[in-house]
């Protein structure tokens, strides 16, 4: 595929993590080797643009600076793919669903009622593969996707997709590097420069052999920043640390490195699961020190991230007590959207298991509808016991209310622009688009 043909040097990633760094603390790291020039980067075809088109929230592509390239061209085609789509079929592509059992085809025929959806979540914890290390049978259950959108006639296929984290947080069957502390403990100490290498270095053959799986995705990319050594995600050893600078250098670095691998990153979880004491899979889980502390540390990874995709987590802020950020308006587009400026896709953490989501709305499809009213791009679902219900629930909304339906279709063109990015539209060779 197009997007894994051109390769970013590995000094493009670390280059810019320090950069970032640079630009949002206004100071320099001490004992900073900087390389004696920029790196330089292998990208798409050329078009006829004089820069270098990314994904937006819209679908589009920004910034344009001609009105025929290549980029736009596929940008249209994907409108015209979406326009073309029902209600239903627009609602299946705004939807992440795992699936039980290692027969993907009759899954997605039977339970989910067609191939063409936005993604499919791989894990050895489905029972998608028998034996958790069998790399074959992870490529095969890959491949039956892809096969099935095939038989299925999918203008719009599904991404494969997968949660990778550094360390023992992997669904499925490749070598993760070490833990993110192994990178983070020393870096205040070390020549910066070195340490963001070192990680970038790793994480590119973690991604690659992602890519090798034919994973298009991957949920992996932790940016949490820890406010207190008691709370969750500080106690799982799953995080950078309580820097936020250093949390912000060493995310970018991770998600410059898949990029580099063709593997579209998603920097997790928004606002800031390292503010907050509980487990989202057990209870509700509130960020201490609210949106106040936010600002001077969970805030700092995204406020210049490249990352085509955030997750939002079940996380509780101040600003909206009622619903955690997956479900919440003033969290996904009042912080995230307006005040931080993304315009990548959103996607929300898991929606079908995890108690703080399905404790406060206990129907899977109105979960799926409020996430999406809240601004999420595509809802996951990593089990796949309720997908009906949550297209069901999404084609209905879509049918009742125009503005709902307006936004459903533009967040349906905006998944169609990734997976040209990817690579993945049958229509579109060679869609222009950088991934990020």
């Amino acid at each position: 595929m197009q997007n894994r043909l051109g390769k970013v040097v590995i000094g493009v990633g670390v280059f810019v993590a320090i950069a970032l760094v640079l630009a949002l603390t206004n100071g320099s790291p001490t004992t900073t080797t900087e390389p004696e020039s920029a790196p330089t980067i292998t990208t798409a075809p050329p078009t006829t643009t004089t820069t270098e088109p990314r994904l937006d929230i819209d679908g589009s592509t920004i910034p344009p600076t001609s009105t025929i390239d290549v980029a736009s061209q596929s940008r249209e085609v994907v409108a015209d793919l979406v326009s073309n789509m029902s209600t239903t079929e627009v609602a299946r592509q705004l939807v992440v669903t795992g699936l039980t059992g290692d027969d993907a085809r009759r899954r997605l025929s039977d339970v989910v009622g067609s191939s063409c959806i936005g993604g499919v979540f791989v894990t050895e914890s489905n029972n998608n593969w028998a034996i958790e290390t069998d790399v074959d049978a992870a490529r095969t259950f890959i491949r039956d996707i892809r096969d099935s959108a095939i038989l299925d006639l999918c203008t719009v296929p599904p991404l494969a997709m997968t949660d990778a984290e550094l360390g023992e947080i992997v669904r499925v069957p490749v070598e993760a590097p070490d833990g993110p502390r192994t990178y983070s403990d020393g870096f205040a100490d070390a020549v910066q420069f070195d340490v963001l290498s070192d990680l970038g270095r790793d994480v590119v053959a973690y991604a690659e052999a992602l890519a090798a799986l034919d994973i298009d995705v991957n949920f992996g990319a932790v940016a949490d920043v820890d406010t207190d050594p008691s709370h969750f995600m500080a106690r799982s050893g799953r995080t950078f640390g309580a820097d936020a600078s250093t949390v912000a250098a060493m995310s970018q670095a991770v998600v410059a490195a898949h990029c580099s691998a063709g593997v579209a990153p998603t920097l997790k979880h928004f606002p800031n699961q390292g503010a907050t004491p509980e487990d989202p899979h057990r209870e509700r889980s509130i960020a201490v020190g609210g949106v106040a502390l936010w600002e001077d540390t969970g805030r700092l990874p995204y406020a210049a991230t490249t990352a085509p995709i955030v997750m939002t987590g079940h996380i509780f802020l101040d600003i909206d007590p009622d619903m955690p950020a997956s479900m919440s308006a003033p969290i996904t587009t009042g912080l995230l959207r307006d005040q931080l400026g993304f315009g990548g896709l959103i996607v929300t953490d898991d929606l079908s298991t995890m108690r703080g989501a399905i404790d406060v709305v206990p129907d899977a499809g109105d979960r799926a509808v409020a996430a999406i009213r809240a601004g999420a791009t595509l809802v996951l679902y990593v089990d796949d016991t309720d997908i009906e219900r949550v297209v069901e629930a999404i084609t209905a909304e879509m049918v009742a209310d125009a503005d709902f339906a307006a936004m459903a279709r533009a967040n349906a063109r905006h998944m169609g622009v990734l997976k040209a990015a990817l690579g993945r539209l049958p229509t579109i060779s060679e869609s222009g688009i950088v991934l990020c």
